[in-house]
């Protein structure tokens, strides 16, 4: 990612300690493995398998679909909240409506909005 979007750590952490109260985070469960996610491949790091995972589902994403950009990006989010919160919310429909509350609320604040052009345009040009 550019440095211009901000730390994905950064990121997490800002919406998780927004949205900790309205997802379940305690009494875990392992996760499952999931039907959106890569194989695991030996010896590839988290990040490594994250990254391929987020690459493989925008790219699956038709080019002249006008609604690309806004699909690469909560494809990201999605990601990443679930790698940071866990991968049992993956079944949650609460989660997806988080998702959408989130993706929602960075989008209409003007400075928010601008890092997620900026995110976007990252997303769908870079190679995979």
């Amino acid at each position: 990612m550019p440095s211009s979007i901000g730390s994905v750590s950064q990121l997490v952490a800002a919406i998780r300690s927004q949205l900790a109260p309205r997802v379940e985070l305690s009494g875990q469960k392992a996760a499952r493995p999931s039907a959106r996610g890569t194989p695991r491949r030996a010896g590839a790091s988290t990040r490594e398998r994250l990254e391929s995972s987020i690459g493989m589902r925008i790219n699956s994403i038709e080019r002249d679909d006008p609604q690309r950009g806004r699909k690469a990006f909560r494809i990201f989010l999605e990601s990443i909240l679930l790698s940071h919160l866990g991968e049992h919310l993956i079944n949650d429909p609460r989660f997806y409506q988080l998702v959408d509350d989130v993706q929602g609320t960075m989008e209409a604040d003007a400075e928010l909005g601008a890092m997620v052009d900026k995110a976007i345009a990252h997303l769908t040009t870079a190679p995979r």
